[in-house]
């Protein structure tokens, strides 16, 4: 073994750490992959460390590697416990409403006022830049629809929050929230969990479950009309061209306009298996070139300004493995906030080095 790679301590690696060059194991002295460099470490890549590990296997890396890897490590050992088990137990909590709704075509509404309750308790407790980042990678979250549901319900609380709506308010938001996916339930699996783009008629057989969710909703009982509609009306958008209704301008309720920013950012920032997860400096960039043109502009620039300061002063990891301190953003240019490092302050950029996630220490 050349002198430029080095033993890892496996216990220190965690899901959404960023390892800047190949992760291997030797076999008759002969190295083989474990988790390639230049992406994060996601729940595939994380098993098979672990598995590795618990054969007795050594984990080798190189120097420089194995240095930034320790370096992530302290801060995210100081990620906060405590809001992550609330997180997950909500998260588990939202799984359970799902199945049963799978299971019965209704909703029960007692369940889903224990998880408005749940999310109002993070929502109090915990850093917004928690929410955002961290929840991606905890071992609960496999499930993409619980995932999605119960993240789109926690921006939902936030937006309302951030708007100063009355308390009651911000329960309905965060309501919708749970309740706006619940119709891809009757979307064939096979569809739903395809990895890769949709042909137009399966895209057909999609763009039916806000309609789905919304008979769903009406047929258990509810009858807040503002929370029909932002449960119907979330993947509307203000020219007419979203669905399922081509609603168009003020026909769209402020519950729908709301939901599908939380929507977009949550489903941007995720990784699924026809995606890798953009960073929420790439997608708050999208957002601000409108690339998701035709949302409401009064809710999207709230909702930028808001996450823009959340983000500033926090620790980021880098392309090239480094830690470093956001120290400026700028909404013109999101995507290449300046930060402070161990190289001093650099001014990030896709073609030299760039933010990768937003570190634990923050979260």
């Amino acid at each position: 073994m050349s002198k430029s790679f080095v033993r890892l301590d496996p216990t220190i690696l965690q899901k959404g750490m960023y390892p800047d060059s190949d992760l291997f194991y030797l076999n008759q002295d002969k190295p083989l992959l474990l988790c390639r460099g230049g992406s994060l470490i996601d729940n595939m890549a994380m098993n098979r460390l672990r598995y590795i590990a618990s054969i007795g296997q050594q984990i080798y890396v190189s120097e420089e590697t194995a240095r930034n890897l320790e370096h992530q490590a302290q801060f995210f050992l100081k990620e906060d416990k405590e809001a992550a088990a609330r997180y997950e137990e909500t998260a588990k909590a939202c799984s359970g409403f799902l199945h049963e709704v799978k299971e019965s075509g209704q909703v029960n509404m007692q369940a889903v006022v224990k998880l408005v309750s749940m999310t109002g308790s993070i929502l109090e407790n915990a850093d917004v830049s928690f929410l955002l980042q961290y929840t991606h990678f905890l071992d609960e979250m496999d499930n993409a629809l619980q995932g999605h549901s119960t993240d789109v319900a926690v921006l939902n609380g936030m937006m309302g929050k951030w708007l100063g709506l009355p308390e009651e308010d911000i329960k309905r938001l965060v309501m919708v929230g749970f309740l706006h996916d619940i119709g891809k339930l009757k979307v064939p699996d096979k569809i739903l969990n395809k990895p890769g783009k949709f042909t137009a008629e399966e895209f057909e057989v999609v763009k039916k479950h806000p309609i789905y969710s919304y008979e769903i909703c009406k047929q258990s009982g509810i009858d807040d009309e503002e929370i029909l509609m932002g449960v119907r009306q979330h993947h509307e958008r203000l020219n007419g061209t979203g669905y399922p209704d081509k609603l168009v301008g003020d026909d769209i309720g402020a519950y729908a306009r709301v939901t599908a920013i939380s929507d977009i950012y949550d489903a941007m920032v995720s990784e699924r298996v026809y995606k890798k997860a953009s960073t929420p400096f790439e997608v708050l960039e999208d957002f601000y070139l409108e690339q998701f043109a035709n949302l409401d502009i009064r809710y999207v620039n709230l909702f930028m300004d808001h996450m823009v300061n959340e983000l500033n002063g926090k620790y980021v990891i880098l392309s090239d493995g480094s830690m470093g301190q956001i120290t400026y953003i700028d909404k013109q240019n999101v995507r290449s906030p300046i930060i402070s490092g161990a190289n001093g302050v650099i001014q990030t950029s896709p073609d030299t080095v760039q933010v990768v996630a937003v570190c634990g220490a923050i979260i």
